[in-house]
């Protein structure tokens, strides 16, 4: 249950994230730089050693929603296994390939369904993983602007009603900017509800807003506790950025694992 949103540029890009768990749920630990495998990682834990978001220092960003429109296969014998082991598991790769062959040596059986966002600035990519319960599927991006929408009621209706508020901001005069994204994500177009893209249901709300910024320089994830309509200062980290010389462009299609 989120919304990304990737704003990408000639070789940088801004990536903003709503989180959308049930109230009851923890709104999760601010972000730390973690050292996975010698390689320094930025992301929010979310109080179960997980994360749903993260950036590491060759300016690679992950992005995990929840995929709710898919008939999922229940476990055999026993509880699911949580989605947030996912992006530390892959947090690391310094590249599209690296992630790719990571994927393939982590276990996801057990785990409900999800889709994985990835940015990739030195490749110019952007990849997203759809893991159905069964089956990992990859797909590929040109590298410009998108939304991504979940929603435990209904993804289609998230991508619907979210994506048509999207559309409509893109005629505002700074539509790109990180200030633009912000109010984005805290807009409740059509009045505060289940498919705002600032969530306001009665056991479910956006928890915590995240913003990702990457610069030729470095990068920074700005991550702000509670509903981003109330959002004041949010706290940030940032890591100068490492080049990687041997990045290889994925092209663009639909593929098999």
């Amino acid at each position: 249950m989120c919304t990304v949103s990737v704003v990408s540029r000639d070789n940088d890009y801004v990536l903003a994230m709503n989180r959308d768990e049930r109230i009851a749920r923890s709104a999760g630990d601010l972000p730390e730089v973690h050292s996975l495998d010698e390689t320094s990682v930025i992301y929010p834990d979310d109080g179960q050693g997980g994360a749903w978001i993260c950036v590491n220092e060759y300016g690679i960003a992950l992005a995990l929603l929840n995929w709710n429109d898919v008939v999922r296969r229940t476990p055999d014998g026993g509880k699911a296994r949580s989605r947030g082991q996912v992006i530390p598991a892959l947090g690391r790769s310094s590249s599209m390939a690296e992630l790719r062959a990571e994927f393939g040596l982590l276990d996801l059986e057990g785990i409900s369904p999800f889709r994985l966002v990835g940015v990739f600035p030195s490749e110019r990519a952007i990849g997203e993983w759809r893991w159905d319960s069964v089956e990992l599927a990859r797909e590929a991006h040109e590298w410009e602007s998108r939304h991504w929408f979940s929603s435990s009621l209904s993804d289609a209706h998230a991508e619907n009603f979210r994506g048509a508020a999207c559309r409509n901001a893109q005629t505002e005069s700074d539509a790109g900017t990180a200030p633009w994204l912000r109010r984005l994500h805290a807009s409740h177009a059509g009045g505060p509800g289940p498919f705002s893209l600032c969530v306001h249901r009665e056991d479910v709300r956006t928890l915590s807003y995240s913003e990702i910024a990457c610069t030729p320089a470095g990068v920074e994830m700005a991550h702000f506790r509670g509903s981003p309509c109330a959002m004041g200062e949010p706290y940030a980290i940032e890591l100068e950025r490492t080049r990687r010389s041997d990045s290889h462009v994925w092209d663009v299609g639909v593929f098999p694992v």
